[in-house]
């Protein structure tokens, strides 16, 4: 039985919101939504609660890609509570979302790839958001073919 499934579809097509309306009727879950609000993207901490602003106007300690920048900091408390899920007895882990960033090694990597590789020990089920148009190459990237299920909340 696969433990990996992926939600995906389009760039603002209401994927992250979708997830967080099933995620609210779950037990048992942890992980990260990133969602939009006023415009910025954010961090949100399932099992804390705790929202941290992503996307940032700051010019030191940055990620940036295209004409985004995004906080290190919160990269790395995202990062930190997704691999301490590793170890937790869950039913659901999930990630929102793998990007271009991750594809190209920044952003929440190296937790993405510990994740994978540890998925064996993990007894729950990890639930990625992939953009659609980089599928393909989230798989081939972190060696998935035939090892996924797609979701539909």
């Amino acid at each position: 039985m696969k433990n990996l499934f992926i939600l995906t579809g389009p760039v603002h097509t209401g994927k992250t919101t979708r997830l967080m309306h099933w995620a609210a009727t779950q037990k048992n879950i942890d992980g990260i939504f990133q969602p939009v609000i006023d415009d910025k993207r954010f961090i949100y901490h399932i099992a804390s609660r705790t929202l941290r602003q992503l996307e940032t106007n700051e010019t030191r300690d940055v990620t940036m890609i295209g004409k985004f920048k995004f906080s290190n900091q919160t990269f790395g408390w995202a990062k930190k509570n997704l691999t301490d899920c590793i170890n937790k007895e869950l039913e659901w882990l999930v990630i929102d979302e793998v990007g271009p960033l991750e594809l190209e090694g920044r952003g929440l990597e190296p937790a993405i790839t510990k994740i994978f590789i540890e998925r064996e020990n993990f007894h729950g089920k990890l639930l990625c958001v992939v953009r659609d148009k980089i599928l393909d190459n989230f798989v081939g990237r972190y060696n998935l073919i035939n090892q996924y299920e797609l979701f539909f909340p």
